[in-house]
């Protein structure tokens, strides 16, 4: 298979996959948001491909928005922020899921995410409160401005 070819089918790919994981209209916001940065200009925008709506899309698209504006003041709150928003994300397809009365495996499985999820967002959020606690205070042996 040539270079060309095999460039072309990447690009393809990473295409198709960069659709599926946005909600739809926010993939010309994605490729734009951060004009200045070398990564917008190596990935071309993609038009949101139009799928079936199904009962998840609603908790889907609140999950995929939630994530998109959680940012910290630093990479690692960041991360933690959009974490938090992801596992809230799991939780409410989770419910969706025992909604639409799975067989008993399945809703088991969601109730174990469910309860899961919330471990972690509680751990998530106890970090976050530490980070930025620690944030905040000066450390020590340090000349506080003024003194």
């Amino acid at each position: 298979m040539s270079i060309k070819l095999n460039v072309g089918l990447a690009t393809a790919a990473l295409s198709v996959l960069l659709t599926a994981c946005n909600p739809a209209g926010q993939a010309d916001r994605t490729a734009t948001a951060d004009s200045g940065s070398a990564a917008e200009h190596s990935v071309p925008a993609v038009q949101p491909m139009a799928g079936p709506e199904t009962p998840f899309s609603t908790s889907e698209q609140q999950m995929h928005q939630a994530m998109m504006q959680a940012h910290g003041a630093d990479p690692q709150e960041t991360y933690a922020l959009k974490m938090i928003e992801h596992h809230r994300g799991a939780i409410a397809m989770s419910e969706v899921l025992m909604r639409e009365n799975p067989d008993a495996a399945l809703r088991e499985m969601a109730e174990k995410t469910i309860t899961m999820q919330r471990q972690e967002i509680t751990a998530l959020e106890q970090w976050v409160a530490q980070h930025r606690s620690a944030a905040a205070t000066p450390a020590s042996g340090s000349v506080q401005p003024g003194a």
